[in-house]
């Protein structure tokens, strides 16, 4: 009798172990990345459309059309476009109003792996009023370069504060490759009032944001409320808000995007950039 007792005892564990693994399992939504992950906001691992997103309150899959697909990434799956600049490639995501009005601060992350030289990675557009048609509320993306030098790394985010002279703020540094998996990153930091643009860990971009010449630093951000999120696309030109030619769609692949709630700082930044390669698969190391 002890003996069967054993063993229903020993299978019970086994089952418990196993429903435990399960749990572990459903509870990781950083994709093993556990850098800042209490800022941590959203996370598109784009694996699939059921495996889109697994981090994001309010946000979930919509479509993917054009010559969008989802491929083979960094890591399982990811976001792919075959088609040139000018498909109509995308992958549309629903996200709350209130999505980018959270951020007084923030950090945008991604692998890209570009085949051209223009292209949005992550755009959230808006209709709010007075908003600028042609830009939305907050962008990453690839705008122009050459061969030699790589792609222009742009970013793009309006602040409403009324008494701003300006509003909007591009950073933008030539030092993207092409057809080869990079690491792109842009922070805002409401403390230092500083915009950066990080490739691979590193900073290739720093500047102040002022509300305006001889005006005070910008400090604590408000982004109009979203409309739409749309990845490899651009949201202004995807919704009619914007015909610009300039917002073109992204050619190549995008991977494991994530928003925090926080300017990483550029040690933070590195440290995400490390943890990343450490947990990939499909980049050489």
């Amino acid at each position: 009798m002890k003996k069967l007792f054993a063993i229903f005892a020993a299978a019970a564990a086994i089952l418990t172990i196993a429903s435990c693994d399960k749990e572990d399992k459903k509870k990781d939504t950083t994709g093993g990345v556990d850098v800042c992950k209490e800022a941590l906001v959203a996370y598109f691992p784009l694996n699939s459309a059921e495996d889109c997103v697994t981090l994001g309150e309010g946000i979930s899959y919509d479509a993917i059309g054009g010559a969008g697909k989802f491929g083979t990434g960094a890591r399982g799956g990811c976001y792919e476009s075959t088609g040139g600049v000018s498909d109509q490639a995308f992958l549309k995501l629903n996200v709350p109003a209130n999505f980018t009005t959270q951020f007084s601060s923030f950090t945008v992350s991604a692998w890209i792996f570009s085949n051209d030289f223009r292209g949005g990675i992550f755009t959230v557009g808006s209709t709010a009023d007075g908003v600028d048609a042609n830009w939305g509320a907050l962008n990453l993306f690839l705008d122009g370069g050459d061969a030699d030098a790589g792609a222009w790394l742009k970013g793009y985010f309006w602040n409403t504060n009324p008494s701003a002279d300006w509003h909007g703020f591009y950073p933008s540094a030539q030092c993207v490759h092409r057809l080869t998996w990079e690491y792109v990153t842009m922070t805002y930091d409401a403390t230092s009032s500083k915009v950066m643009l990080y490739l691979n860990g590193n900073k290739m971009f720093e500047q102040d944001v002022l509300l305006g010449d001889g005006k005070a630093a910008a400090g604590e951000v408000t982004l109009f409320p979203a409309s739409s999120c749309y990845i490899g696309a651009f949201a202004q030109r995807m919704s009619g808000a914007s015909a610009e030619e300039w917002l073109s769609y992204f050619s190549g692949k995008i991977d494991e995007v994530r928003i925090f709630n926080k300017g990483l700082s550029a040690s933070e930044v590195m440290q995400l950039y490390k943890a990343e390669i450490a947990v990939t698969d499909g980049l050489d190391k």
